[in-house]
Order: C-alpha cells, then sequence, then structure tokens
C-alpha cells in the first residue's frame, strides 16, 4: 500500500463508490420513514453518526490489520440492520403515521448500516486502487453519496405518501439482496480483504461480485427500481380506493 495519488484511480474508486452507495441508500431510507415525520431528523442523525464511526472503525481496521475482525463485526451490524429495515418496511406499508415502536426500529437500523457499510465496500476498493488515500477518499465518497441519497428519498417521501410505500418495498427488497451477499462474504471468508486476493475491476457490473458469491451491483439496482416503481403504483391505488372509501362514509354521514 501506498500514498500515491493516481487521478485515473481516483476517479474509477470514486465512480464506484457512488454506484456502492446508491443500493444501500433505499434500506436506510426506508427505516427513517418508518418514524413519525417529526422524528425523521433524528433518523438522519443516527445514520450520520454510524457512518462517521463506521468510516473511522473501517479506515483504523485497515491500518492496524484487523480487516478481518472488522469486516465480521460490520458484517453482523449490517445483518441486523436489514432485519430490521424489512420490519420497518412493513410498518411503512401498514401505518403511515409511525409510532415509537416504528420510530426505535427506524433509528437503530439506521444507526446499525451506516455502522456497518464503509467496512462492507472496503474490499471492493482496495480491488480496485492499492493506495490508502484513494481508498480512504473512496470511503469517505460512499458515505457521503449514501447520506445525500437517503435525504433527497426521505424528502421526497414526506410529499406523496405513495412513493412512501414505493420506497419501503424497494428497500425491504434491497435488503434482501444485501443481506444475502453479506453473508455469502462472510462464507467465504475474511481473507477476501487481501488485496492480492482481490480482482481489481473497472467494470462495473464486477462490483457488485466483492461480496464473493454476493449479487452483481447493476442486478441489484435494476431490481430496485422496478419495485420502486411498481411499489409506488400500487401505493396510488390503494390510497385511492381508501380515499374513495372514506369519502364515501363522510358522505353517508352527513346524509344521516
Amino acid at each position: 500500500m501506498s500514498l500515491d495519488l493516481d487521478p485515473l484511480e481516483l476517479l474509477t474508486v470514486a465512480l464506484t463508490a457512488v454506484m456502492l452507495a446508491l443500493p444501500i441508500s433505499f434500506p436506510l431510507a426506508a427505516a427513517a420513514i418508518a418514524a413519525p415525520r417529526r422524528l425523521w431528523n433524528g433518523a438522519g442523525l443516527a445514520l450520520g453518526l454510524g457512518i462517521l464511526l463506521g468510516v473511522i472503525a473501517s479506515i483504523a481496521g485497515h491500518f492496524l490489520d484487523m480487516g478481518g475482525t472488522t469486516l465480521v463485526a460490520s458484517s453482523v451490524t449490517h445483518l441486523l440492520g436489514m432485519a430490521l429495515v424489512i420490519a420497518a418496511a412493513l410498518f411503512v406499508v401498514i401505518r403511515s403515521d409511525g409510532s415509537r415502536l416504528t420510530a426505535v426500529v427506524g433509528i437503530l437500523a439506521c444507526a446499525l448500516i451506516g455502522l456497518g457499510e464503509p467496512s462492507q465496500v472496503l474490499p471492493a476498493l482496495l480491488g480496485l486502487s492499492q493506495s490508502d488515500l484513494v481508498v480512504g477518499a473512496g470511503t469517505v465518497i460512499e458515505a457521503l453519496v449514501v447520506v445525500v441519497v437517503v435525504g433527497a428519498l426521505v424528502a421526497a417521501a414526506g410529499r406523496v405518501r405513495a412513493l412512501q410505500i414505493g420506497i419501503a418495498a424497494a428497500g425491504a427488497v434491497a435488503a434482501a439482496m444485501i443481506a444475502f451477499s453479506v453473508v455469502m462474504h462472510l462464507m467465504h471468508g475474511t481473507s477476501a480483504l487481501e488485496a492480492s486476493d482481490l480482482q481489481g475491476v473497472v467494470d462495473l457490473q464486477g462490483v457488485g461480485d466483492v461480496r464473493s458469491g454476493g449479487i452483481p451491483l447493476v442486478p441489484q439496482l435494476v431490481v430496485i427500481v422496478v419495485v420502486l416503481v411498481i411499489g409506488t403504483i400500487l401505493g396510488a391505488v390503494v390510497e385511492a380506493v381508501l380515499s374513495g372509501r372514506r369519502s364515501d362514509l363522510e358522505a353517508g354521514r352527513s346524509k344521516a
């Protein structure tokens, strides 16, 4: 490893970091909107603190040659966070206003996933560059993109109830796929952290394979977008039906 700064490597790592940030953003957004709207900022704060600590832990683990331990710990927090995301997504579909329970589930999911995410993407970045400086920059870029994308999704969901359902559905599906990739990575052992064992590829279709045996990145994104669209459409239909029923009930009461 070195501190060399190759502009081409930096560009490749930055683009990879951006792409890696997209799938994880949907589970985080689904977890955030599970809480009552007044507590959405709390979920954002938990995510920010989790990512900050996660970046510090991943970089420290790399320099202290504790990559295997860091990977296992981050995988456990990731799996717990993904399980909470699926529960949070169900809460979003069932309850539009949220509760204390949904707030706890959503905020805890954001904190756990934010804490584990930097160490999960580190192997991909190590496979693209041998420079500590470039890899560190990529880790920070991925974290920043996650925060920005999650914020945009949450802001959009606050305006349209149907979009909340779509994001919840996409988040649950993304959480399942990411959890599968994490499990496959653990099954293949923590030796994948060694740069000599990683295949450095520029083709973004191969990025999803950095979690050995996991689902490639591009198919993940395609599935997430399709589920988002379908979930939003179904959510709009359900909301229209429920709104019509409420209008009929109110009309019946007024006549009575």
